[in-house]
Protein backbone atom coordinates (compact mmCIF):
# COMPACT_ATOMS: atom_id res chain seq x y z
CA UNK A 1 0.00 0.00 0.00
CA UNK A 2 2.80 2.36 0.90
CA UNK A 3 4.52 1.68 -2.44
CA UNK A 4 1.25 2.35 -4.31
CA UNK A 5 0.81 5.70 -2.57
CA UNK A 6 4.37 6.69 -3.50
CA UNK A 7 3.68 5.82 -7.14
CA UNK A 8 0.45 7.85 -7.12
CA UNK A 9 2.22 10.83 -5.55
CA UNK A 10 4.93 10.65 -8.19
CA UNK A 11 2.29 10.62 -10.92
CA UNK A 12 0.60 13.70 -9.45
CA UNK A 13 3.92 15.54 -9.26
CA UNK A 14 4.64 14.57 -12.85
CA UNK A 15 1.31 16.01 -14.00
CA UNK A 16 1.86 19.22 -12.07
CA UNK A 17 5.21 19.66 -13.78
CA UNK A 18 3.81 19.04 -17.26
CA UNK A 19 0.60 21.10 -17.16
CA UNK A 20 2.24 24.56 -16.77
CA UNK A 21 4.07 23.91 -20.04
CA UNK A 22 0.84 23.67 -22.04
CA UNK A 23 -0.03 27.42 -22.18
CA UNK A 24 3.45 28.29 -23.45
CA UNK A 25 3.05 25.81 -26.31
CA UNK A 26 -0.30 27.37 -27.18
CA UNK A 27 1.21 30.85 -27.03
CA UNK A 28 4.08 29.79 -29.29
CA UNK A 29 1.62 28.38 -31.82
CA UNK A 30 -0.46 31.60 -31.69
CA UNK A 31 2.68 33.69 -32.19
CA UNK A 32 3.54 31.79 -35.37
CA UNK A 33 0.08 32.54 -36.72
CA UNK A 34 0.25 36.28 -36.06
CA UNK A 35 -0.27 38.26 -39.29
CA UNK A 36 1.98 40.80 -40.95
CA UNK A 37 1.32 44.52 -41.22
CA UNK A 38 1.82 46.43 -44.46
CA UNK A 39 3.47 49.85 -44.41
CA UNK A 40 3.46 52.72 -46.91
CA UNK A 41 5.13 56.11 -46.36
CA UNK A 42 2.53 58.70 -47.38
CA UNK A 43 4.16 62.01 -46.43
CA UNK A 44 7.50 63.27 -45.11
CA UNK A 45 8.27 66.81 -44.02
CA UNK A 46 11.03 68.52 -42.04
CA UNK A 47 14.69 69.50 -41.90
CA UNK A 48 15.61 66.09 -40.47
CA UNK A 49 14.37 64.34 -43.61
CA UNK A 50 15.35 66.71 -46.46
CA UNK A 51 14.64 66.15 -50.12
CA UNK A 52 16.58 63.23 -51.62
CA UNK A 53 17.11 61.67 -48.19
CA UNK A 54 15.26 58.46 -47.42
CA UNK A 55 12.71 57.40 -44.84
CA UNK A 56 12.20 53.65 -45.02
CA UNK A 57 9.99 51.16 -43.20
CA UNK A 58 10.38 47.48 -42.50
CA UNK A 59 8.74 44.53 -40.78
CA UNK A 60 11.60 42.60 -39.13
CA UNK A 61 9.14 40.08 -37.71
CA UNK A 62 5.46 39.72 -36.87
CA UNK A 63 5.87 41.39 -33.48
CA UNK A 64 7.32 44.72 -34.65
CA UNK A 65 7.82 47.20 -37.47
CA UNK A 66 10.45 49.88 -37.93
CA UNK A 67 11.14 53.31 -39.43
CA UNK A 68 14.64 54.42 -40.46
CA UNK A 69 16.16 57.74 -41.57
CA UNK A 70 19.21 58.27 -43.77
CA UNK A 71 20.11 61.90 -42.92
CA UNK A 72 18.47 62.74 -39.59
CA UNK A 73 21.36 64.48 -37.86
CA UNK A 74 21.54 67.68 -35.80
CA UNK A 75 24.70 69.65 -34.98
CA UNK A 76 25.20 72.32 -32.38
CA UNK A 77 23.86 74.77 -31.75
CA UNK A 78 20.68 73.79 -33.54
CA UNK A 79 17.94 71.23 -34.14
CA UNK A 80 16.35 69.04 -36.81
CA UNK A 81 12.76 67.84 -37.03
CA UNK A 82 10.89 65.29 -39.13
CA UNK A 83 7.19 64.50 -39.38
CA UNK A 84 6.32 61.20 -41.09
CA UNK A 85 2.91 59.83 -41.99
CA UNK A 86 2.72 56.09 -42.66
CA UNK A 87 -0.30 54.09 -43.78
CA UNK A 88 -0.53 50.94 -41.68
CA UNK A 89 -2.59 48.08 -43.07
CA UNK A 90 -3.62 44.98 -41.11
CA UNK A 91 -5.36 41.80 -42.30
CA UNK A 92 -9.11 41.36 -41.87
CA UNK A 93 -10.09 39.69 -38.63
CA UNK A 94 -7.13 41.02 -36.67
CA UNK A 95 -6.28 44.06 -34.59
CA UNK A 96 -3.15 45.17 -32.79
CA UNK A 97 -1.79 47.40 -30.06
CA UNK A 98 1.56 49.20 -29.92
CA UNK A 99 2.94 48.80 -26.43
CA UNK A 100 6.50 50.16 -26.81
CA UNK A 101 8.61 52.36 -29.08
CA UNK A 102 12.39 52.06 -29.24
CA UNK A 103 14.60 54.90 -30.60
CA UNK A 104 18.30 54.51 -31.29
CA UNK A 105 21.06 56.65 -32.71
CA UNK A 106 24.56 57.98 -32.22
CA UNK A 107 25.85 61.12 -30.51
CA UNK A 108 29.19 62.92 -30.31
CA UNK A 109 28.93 65.57 -27.62
CA UNK A 110 31.73 67.77 -26.33
CA UNK A 111 32.14 68.50 -22.65
CA UNK A 112 29.39 70.91 -21.64
CA UNK A 113 27.25 70.07 -24.69
CA UNK A 114 23.97 68.16 -24.67
CA UNK A 115 21.73 66.33 -27.11
CA UNK A 116 17.99 65.87 -26.71
CA UNK A 117 15.44 63.69 -28.50
CA UNK A 118 11.72 64.55 -28.36
CA UNK A 119 9.33 62.14 -30.03
CA UNK A 120 5.54 61.90 -30.31
CA UNK A 121 3.77 59.12 -32.19
CA UNK A 122 0.09 58.31 -32.54
CA UNK A 123 -2.42 56.62 -34.81
CA UNK A 124 -5.20 58.63 -36.43
CA UNK A 125 -8.55 57.91 -34.84
CA UNK A 126 -7.04 56.02 -31.91
CA UNK A 127 -6.68 57.52 -28.41
CA UNK A 128 -3.12 56.26 -28.10
CA UNK A 129 0.23 57.99 -27.96
CA UNK A 130 3.82 57.23 -27.05
CA UNK A 131 6.36 59.88 -26.16
CA UNK A 132 10.10 60.08 -25.65
CA UNK A 133 11.96 63.05 -24.17
CA UNK A 134 15.50 62.36 -23.07
CA UNK A 135 18.70 64.39 -22.82
CA UNK A 136 22.28 63.08 -23.10
CA UNK A 137 25.12 65.18 -21.71
CA UNK A 138 28.72 65.47 -22.91
CA UNK A 139 31.36 64.35 -22.99
CA UNK A 140 29.66 61.54 -24.92
CA UNK A 141 30.68 59.49 -27.96
CA UNK A 142 28.52 56.40 -28.24
CA UNK A 143 25.18 54.94 -29.25
CA UNK A 144 22.14 56.20 -27.36
CA UNK A 145 18.68 54.73 -26.99
CA UNK A 146 15.25 55.46 -25.52
CA UNK A 147 12.39 53.11 -24.68
CA UNK A 148 8.84 54.44 -24.31
CA UNK A 149 6.04 52.24 -22.99
CA UNK A 150 2.32 52.88 -23.41
CA UNK A 151 0.33 53.72 -20.29
CA UNK A 152 -2.58 51.56 -21.48
CA UNK A 153 -2.98 48.78 -24.01
CA UNK A 154 -5.37 50.18 -26.64
CA UNK A 155 -6.16 48.15 -29.74
CA UNK A 156 -6.81 49.59 -33.20
CA UNK A 157 -10.33 49.27 -34.66
CA UNK A 158 -10.99 45.92 -36.30
CA UNK A 159 -10.90 45.66 -40.11
CA UNK A 160 -9.44 49.15 -40.57
CA UNK A 161 -6.20 50.57 -41.91
CA UNK A 162 -4.76 53.44 -39.90
CA UNK A 163 -2.15 56.13 -40.38
CA UNK A 164 0.81 56.38 -38.03
CA UNK A 165 2.08 59.90 -37.34
CA UNK A 166 5.68 60.05 -36.13
CA UNK A 167 7.02 63.47 -35.13
CA UNK A 168 10.62 63.61 -33.91
CA UNK A 169 13.02 66.45 -33.00
CA UNK A 170 16.73 66.26 -32.27
CA UNK A 171 18.24 69.29 -30.52
CA UNK A 172 21.94 69.90 -29.77
CA UNK A 173 23.22 72.58 -27.40
CA UNK A 174 26.94 73.14 -27.86
CA UNK A 175 29.56 73.81 -30.55
CA UNK A 176 29.33 72.66 -34.17
CA UNK A 177 31.63 69.74 -33.33
CA UNK A 178 28.79 68.23 -31.29
CA UNK A 179 26.12 66.19 -33.05
CA UNK A 180 23.25 63.78 -32.49
CA UNK A 181 21.65 61.51 -35.07
CA UNK A 182 18.64 59.22 -35.18
CA UNK A 183 20.38 56.44 -37.01
CA UNK A 184 21.76 53.23 -35.56
CA UNK A 185 24.90 52.61 -37.58
CA UNK A 186 25.21 48.94 -36.66
CA UNK A 187 21.62 47.71 -37.14
CA UNK A 188 20.35 50.50 -39.45
CA UNK A 189 17.05 50.86 -37.59
CA UNK A 190 16.17 54.22 -36.04
CA UNK A 191 12.72 53.70 -34.53
CA UNK A 192 11.06 50.37 -33.78
CA UNK A 193 7.43 49.79 -32.76
CA UNK A 194 6.57 46.64 -30.81
CA UNK A 195 3.13 45.08 -31.40
CA UNK A 196 0.62 42.85 -29.63
CA UNK A 197 -1.99 41.07 -31.75
CA UNK A 198 -5.46 39.71 -31.11
CA UNK A 199 -8.27 38.37 -33.26
CA UNK A 200 -11.41 40.46 -33.63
Amino acid sequence: MFRLRRMMAAAVVGVSLIVPGIPSAVQARARLEDPMVTLEVKAVKGSGCPKYSSVTTGVPDKSAFSVSFSQFKATGPGYKNCNVQIKVGIPAGWTYSVYEVFNRGYAVLDKGASGRIMMNSWFTGIPWTLRADQTFNGPYDDFWQTNSAADAQIFAPCDASTNLILNTTLRVAGPATSSMELFAQDVRVSTKFFLKWKQC
